[in-house]
């Protein structure tokens, strides 16, 4: 049974938002082999205030309002930029946790050393803060799973030239990067191949069950607002952050290979990472040395065997 702390940016529930953290709270919760023991909200795919609103209503809606949700980050660490977001006006502000995210992450993690997995699929902000407060939080994780980056590839997209999560707070990924735990990172190499029909969603729309009918119908729309305004003609969206938390309990949907990255901080690549799977450098003097992997990359997905874990625990909600 793996112990799960999850650190969002969720927005599903918000018109034209992007809803795979949804799907991620969805799956971390029907997953029989999960404990979902603390969820945190970051800045990111909206503002942390709405992202915290969005999470206990959609904890509701899944008839978990006993998991404990705790409010993150406003912004990133060094560029002071917050996002902007919207509450839809039928949701209902509930009041998270006393505290905040990096302190109650640090919290369960020092009371359960080597216990708790922590997966981050918003910008890691949050989790940056924890490693700064606490040089020990790394250490006395069982495992960090991170969905964000490119390894392979890149955005091609001068405007972010970084993966969004990445390129919202390189910074903080640095911090993780330099943490001395080597974490499994589930960036768009992988993410972009597994993905939701508008057609699936429209039947997920028409379901008598109730949270399917909703994640639906935030689907078909999500992938209208897509095909509207950032990629004309698409039919489907990705399951970004779904795969990450499959990441925790079926690590064997993945192909991984160990590498040494960096990232970008500079305007024109911002949140670009630098990826050596040699594992070689070089010194001051341009002589070769080797670098110490600090990641694992994931590189290839079973597609198949990601939709049918993803679907039949998702049977599992009414």
């Amino acid at each position: 049974m793996e112990r799960v702390v999850l650190d969002v940016d969720l927005a599903m529930g918000a018109p034209g938002s992007d809803i795979d953290d949804g799907f991620a709270l969805a799956l971390a919760l029907a997953d029989p082999d999960i404990v979902l023991e603390l969820v945190t909200t970051v800045n990111g795919n909206t503002d942390a205030d709405t992202a915290t609103a969005l999470t206990l209503e959609l904890l509701h809606r899944l008839g978990r309002p006993d998991v404990p949700v705790v409010r993150g980050a406003t912004r990133p660490l060094v560029r002071p930029q917050a996002r902007q977001g919207s509450l839809p006006a039928d949701v209902p502000v509930r009041e998270p946790r006393e505290g905040v995210a990096a302190e109650a992450m640090i919290e369960i993690v020092r009371a359960n050393p080597g216990e708790i997995t922590l997966v981050a699929v918003g910008p890691l902000t949050n989790v940056a803060l924890a490693m700064r407060l606490d040089p020990g939080f790394a250490g006395a994780l069982k495992s960090l799973v991170i969905m964000g980056g490119v390894f392979e590839g890149q955005t091609n997209n001068a405007a972010m030239p970084g993966e969004f999560n990445i390129w919202c707070d390189p910074e903080a990924a640095a911090v993780v990067l330099d943490s001395g735990i080597a974490a499994k990172w589930v960036g768009l190499d992988v993410t972009l191949q597994v993905r939701v029909e508008r057609a699936q969603a429209l039947e997920m729309a028409a379901s008598d069950r109730q949270f399917t009918a909703f994640a639906g119908e935030y689907t078909a729309a999500w992938i209208d607002h897509l095909a509207e305004i950032d990629e004309p003609g698409v039919t489907s969206c990705a399951m970004h952050d779904p795969l990450a938390v499959a990441a925790v309990t079926r690590p064997d949907l993945l192909t991984w290979r160990d590498a040494h990255v960096a990232v970008s901080r500079a305007d024109l690549t911002r949140g670009v990472m630098v990826c050596d799977f040699r594992c070689t450098g070089s010194g001051p003097d341009g002589t070769p040395r080797p670098a110490r992997p600090n990641a694992s990359v994931a590189v290839a997905v079973d597609v198949a065997g990601f939709n049918n874990h993803f679907l039949k625990n998702l049977e599992a909600i009414a």
